[in-house]
């Protein structure tokens, strides 16, 4: 069971809290109604004991108080009866336009997180081609300098070589 009453002691703050979240409960506690009912002494029907004191928070139902089963979930029996009587025709197309919008929002949250799931795949997959891209880069790059170093020895070999030569051929004609 979700409680924010003493987070958000408006109703209508603990909805728009629980929309946000993405956790809509079937019932929540209002702090001018809530607890055993002892006044009225209405029992549950299967255990006999004491009703508890909800509120619908569900559909054409939200807002209405009742009583309900006190005996936690797996246990209850599923007894309820209504306090409040049934809201006028427009009340309750109001409450469905609104539940309407709630599940609307979800959805598009839904969509959003889908498609935000898909971008960062595909971000992934492409990090994941730049990272070989690189690598084989790099690798390439190791290649080339290892040519070029190599190309330098066989300079400098050549470069003593002609050096040698020239040495030679001005001993032989100094001597």
């Amino acid at each position: 069971r979700i409680s924010f009453d003493l987070l958000c002691p408006h109703p209508l703050h603990m909805m728009l809290t629980w929309i946000l979240l993405g956790q809509v409960p079937f019932f929540l506690e209002d702090p001018d109604y809530k607890g055993l009912e002892l006044d009225l002494i209405v029992l549950c029907e299967k255990h006999g004991k004491p009703s508890e004191r909800l509120v619908a928070f569900e559909g054409t139902m939200t807002g209405r108080r009742f009583l309900a089963c006190a005996e936690p979930e797996g246990q209850n029996c599923g007894f309820v009866q209504w306090v409040d009587e049934q809201w006028p025709p427009t009340m309750e197309n109001a409450l469905l336009k609104l539940w309407s919008m709630v599940e609307e929002s979800k959805s598009a949250r839904v969509n959003d997180n889908l498609q935000s799931a898909l971008t960062i795949h595909h971000l992934a997959e492409e990090k994941n081609k730049l990272d070989a891209d690189y690598d084989k880069l790099v690798k390439d790059v190791h290649q080339l300098v290892d040519f070029q170093q190599d190309r330098v020895v066989d300079f400098s070999y050549l470069q003593s070589a002609v050096t040698y030569q020239h040495q030679c051929r001005a001993e032989l004609v100094a001597g």
